[in-house]
């Protein structure tokens, strides 16, 4: 059963949920950073920032996408996949833990490879059905939430840069479907199952329905769902975990004692979980630990801002 929605969150005002997807993304990233490819019996229930490989509250290649990708659908005002690549190199930094095959990629556009061609030349030309282009995607929904078949359409464009598989296109699509359905109040489960295109995420949407009902441990649910990085599966162990639960706080902690690629899982359903309760759902201490400066949560929330303008 769907927890519903409250007359608080009814009341919650337009630039306050984007600001919640976008600094959701950004919280569940820095919260689940340190915890990633453990098992969840190993995993404190009381997950907090904690100091890790590049201090408290920093974020991964999730938010570093995640804030390119804003800052492209701004200044072009839909996705441009040729711009949205550019603005992907122009942001990377080997640091932030990005992938192989993100990193594969870059290498190749930066061999002069076309940005509609670079992708499907990943894993024997099948292209990657990994979770990146979910994980990035909650400035699409900000932009386009009032058109949902429009937000599906620009998500999957933006999907298509990096993933060329029809799992890691339909992830995001879904993502984004998700993250949409809540900034406007609606059935976010609904939403997902509407948008879903291929079969694993079909299933697998399918398979959260089921375990809400039965409102189980992380352990149980990562049994059922899983929580790596194919896109079918982290997908959906982040709606499930922003689902199941009545706040923002208990939301991502969920999501972070799934283990396996925790940042990701609690990014994505922080994404959701921000968008449906608002950026003032999120603990403050949380907020206060993100990582600022030039691109940090201060850029974020006016990135925010200006996507939902």
């Amino acid at each position: 059963m769907l927890l519903p929605m409250t007359a608080h969150e009814q009341m919650i005002d337009g630039v306050d949920r984007a600001r919640g997807a976008l600094l959701g993304t950004f919280v569940g990233d820095a919260l689940g950073m340190p915890f990633e490819g453990l098992r969840p019996d190993v995993i404190p229930v009381a997950v907090e920032m904690v100091e890790a490989r590049r201090g408290r509250g920093t974020y991964t290649d999730d938010t570093q996408m995640m804030i390119a990708l804003a800052e492209s659908l701004i200044e072009r005002g839909q996705v441009d996949e040729q711009h949205l690549a550019g603005a992907f190199l122009a942001a990377y930094d080997p640091g932030r833990g990005y992938g192989g095959g993100t990193r594969q990629v870059f290498a190749l556009w930066t061999a002069g490879a076309p940005v509609a061609a670079a992708a499907g030349r990943l894993f024997g030309g099948n292209g990657s059905r990994g979770n990146g282009a979910a994980m990035r995607i909650a400035p699409v929904a900000v932009c386009f939430r009032e058109d949902p078949e429009r937000l599906r359409a620009e998500a999957a464009r933006s999907a298509r840069v990096t993933h060329r598989h029809p799992v890691g296109v339909d992830g995001a699509v879904v993502q984004a479907a998700a993250i949409g359905a809540a900034l406007r109040d609606e059935d976010v489960l609904e939403a997902a199952r509407g948008a879903a295109q291929t079969e694993p995420l079909r299933a697998r949407l399918e398979d959260v329905g089921t375990v809400l009902v039965d409102r189980q441990d992380p352990q149980q649910v990562r049994a059922q769902l899983r929580s790596s990085s194919d896109a079918a599966e982290s997908v959906c162990a982040a709606l499930y975990s922003a689902l199941a639960h009545p706040t923002f706080e208990a939301a991502v902690r969920f999501a972070v004692r799934l283990g396996g690629d925790t940042d990701t899982v609690a990014a994505m359903a922080g994404a959701i979980t921000g968008a449906r309760h608002g950026a003032r759902s999120i603990p403050r201490p949380w907020l206060e630990a993100l990582e600022d400066g030039e691109r940090g949560r201060g850029h974020v929330e006016q990135l925010a801002a200006r996507l939902a303008g």
